[in-house]
């Protein structure tokens, strides 16, 4: 009886009233199905729905905005999605659990007035303090499209992961790109780097292709942040837009850089900036970079690239 006590007592030790837990699901949620929610559209509640795990606001406790759901799948098929950072990304769904966020929601319509809301959703390692870590960890995205119908909004399109991108297990909010008639497709600047920075970034380009969400863009090498005037390092920033086409899907897409260089981190510069500077000690430059989409291969840079340096 005193041995079974200590066992007892040992593993009432070991658990935390305030730590978080999971919740088995089935693997359906990993594949279409028929889902509609009220007229009254609530994001988090449509993703409860999505992922019936264990949800959690810790926003209060955490002093940020911190909700999310915890679930495991024990039947689930895994998967292993690329993490933009290079680092070794775990299958999916994680072996250990999941923790699943709301990034955010974006809004548009078409030509014949159909309304449409997307969202954006992050999966990263359950935790049990309910944390997101790794600064070279990105977090893995995840989308869901509803149309307005008479009665609320019915899922149209679901894609649970597509890649990981950003920092701590956070992937950045995606923004909504219109590049052709009715097509909308979704925007991701990551950025990373050294604790301090500078950080380089990149766009990446979510779009539905071929009956799925996936990556068609990679962008790289289009921001590198200011760290300090002191350390006279070179930086630029970014914009992109898609110029008016008469291509009726997947337009051309322009990024315009500029920024400013120093020749003592010329390293850190674009080729096409660093063969033009000759010498001189610092100073600016402008580049445009054209993406074309070719049929299979997605979105493609196009050379030689406009640049100016002065």
């Amino acid at each position: 009886m005193i041995f079974n006590l200590g066992i007892a007592g040992h593993g009432f030790a070991q658990q935390n009233k305030d730590d978080l837990v999971k919740k088995n699901v089935n693997d359906s949620i990993l594949q279409n199905r028929n889902l509609s929610v009220p007229a009254r559209f609530d994001a988090q509640k449509a993703l409860l729905q999505l992922f019936p795990g264990k949800y959690y606001n810790l926003s209060k406790k955490s002093g940020y905005h911190n909700e999310l759901i915890n679930w495991e799948c024990k039947g689930c098929k895994t998967k292993t999605y690329e993490d933009v950072n290079e680092d070794a990304a775990p299958a999916f769904p994680f072996a250990m659990g999941v923790a699943t966020r709301l990034l955010n929601v974006m809004d548009y319509k078409d030509s014949l007035g159909n309304a449409y809301k997307v969202i954006s959703f992050n999966h990263s390692e359950f935790d049990e303090d309910g944390a997101m870590t790794s600064r070279f960890t990105g977090g893995l995205l995840g989308l869901a499209k509803f149309v307005q119908t008479g009665n609320g909004w019915k899922l149209k399109a679901f894609q649970p992961a597509i890649a990981a991108y950003g920092a701590f297990s956070k992937c950045p909010d995606p923004k909504p790109l219109l590049i052709g008639q009715n097509q909308y497709a979704f925007m991701i600047k990551h950025s990373n780097g050294g604790g301090g920075g500078p950080f380089n970034g990149a766009y990446f380009l979510i779009a539905g292709t071929n009956g799925a969400y996936q990556q068609v863009m990679a962008a790289y090498g289009i921001e590198k942040t200011e760290v300090s005037e002191e350390e006279e390092l070179c930086s630029w920033t970014s914009e992109y837009s898609v110029p008016p086409s008469e291509k009726r899907y997947f337009r051309d897409i322009i990024i315009h850089i500029k920024g400013q260089y120093t020749f003592s981190d010329k390293e850190s510069l674009p080729g096409e900036v660093a063969t033009r500077i000759k010498g001189k000690k610092k100073g600016n430059f402008t580049m445009e970079q054209r993406f074309v989409y070719k049929a299979g291969k997605g979105y493609e840079l196009q050379r030689p690239i406009k640049t100016t340096v002065n």
